[in-house]
């Protein structure tokens, strides 16, 4: 039997290093382990398809002719804030939900009233309205058959107005009656707002208040936090060390929070204790306390939500002025972090 030459078996074992390499890779890519340069994240795909939803809010505003309308502008403009401060798909999806519910019923309710401003403004050119004396009121409403349907009582609208309203495309397109009150000569809405239209707008401001307060909620610390951050561990000089030189002092973590927070943190947990406003940091011997409870050191481990690069940049010269010491600071880009909720226990 002829043996294999060592070429024969040089190339084999070449075969083999590639094909598990590949499948390593393989796994690495479907687990999302792996990102190849400047390959878009996951976040952004699900931004950039909020970016588009918001492109065609702008174009349906425009083709109603509400560009410059406030209140439509104003939840454009909220809606597309929302979307570019949201830190992961979760709460893009949110916003979507949240904020673009709200620009839709804006859009609606504002088309409703332009429909019912036409709806006025006709009546108003109307020669037997200028005339008219008495206290009328005209309804115009679309039947169940699909037909706008006029009726006044006491003065008549002349024919040309009533064709008007029974034949134009925007009034035909009337979600609930309109009501106008003719008196001295001059027509206006009874009820520019329908009960319906109060309460789609109350509910629209309930989702609005319930995300925006789950926002806070989650800034505050009270809620959970999740988006792209860094995870910075701090290692005393030398293992077992107990001068105050040697070691991470209260004063070292203070001042890398304050510094975070300035770079724009969201959200930032010391020794997995979510901060709020009222946070304190504080040494007992040995120990670090947050918050009145005590925390693993060696390394004390801070998360902080916000972007990778300003975060990290805002620690150099905390780090540098630590070196000296011996005191290592490590700091590591986070993908996608989720901080803890607040919790109390042991807080007064």
């Amino acid at each position: 039997m002829k043996e294999s030459s060592p070429t024969g078996i040089k190339i084999l074992m070449t075969f083999l290093v590639i094909v598990m390499v590949g499948n390593v890779l393989i796994l690495a890519r479907s687990l999302e382990l792996l990102r190849f340069p400047g390959e878009i994240t996951d976040t952004e795909v699900v931004r950039g398809g909020a970016r588009v939803l918001a492109a065609y809010y702008e174009k349906t505003i425009a083709d109603a002719g509400l560009s410059r309308n406030s209140a439509v502008r104003d939840a454009l403009a909220k809606f597309k804030f929302e979307v570019e401060q949201a830190g992961s798909g979760e709460e893009i999806a949110q916003v979507i939900w949240a904020y673009g519910r709200t620009v839709q019923d804006v859009i609606a309710r504002e088309e409703e009233n332009l429909r019912r401003e036409f709806v006025l403004w006709v009546v108003n050119q109307d020669p037997v309205i200028k005339e008219a004396a008495d206290r009328t009121i005209i309804n115009v409403s679309l039947g169940k058959d699909g037909l706008v349907y006029v009726n006044s009582e006491g003065a008549a609208l002349s024919e040309t107005t009533v064709t008007r309203l029974t034949h134009d495309p925007s009034v035909s397109k009337l979600s609930q009656p309109v009501d106008i009150e003719v008196m001295d000569g001059k027509a206006q809405l009874l009820t520019p707002r329908t009960i319906q239209d109060a309460m789609r707008v109350l509910q629209s401001e309930i989702i609005t208040l319930r995300a925006n307060l789950e926002n806070l909620r989650k800034t505050a610390g009270y809620s959970e936090l999740e988006g792209q951050g860094i995870t910075v561990q701090i290692y005393d000089a030398r293992s077992g060390a107990y001068l105050q030189d040697e070691v991470v002092q209260e004063k070292d973590v203070r001042d890398m929070i304050n510094e975070l927070f300035s770079a724009g943190a969201v959200g930032i947990e010391v020794g997995g204790r979510r901060l709020i406003a009222t946070s304190s940091i504080r040494s007992a011997g040995p120990l670090l306390l947050v918050d009145q409870q005590p925390i693993s050191v060696n390394p004390v481990v801070i998360r902080a939500v916000g972007d990778p690069v300003l975060l990290e940049s805002s620690l150099e010269l905390i780090k540098n002025s630590l070196k000296p010491w011996g005191i290592l600071v490590e700091v590591e880009k986070e993908d996608n972090l989720t901080l803890s909720a607040f919790r109390g226990e042991g807080f007064w």
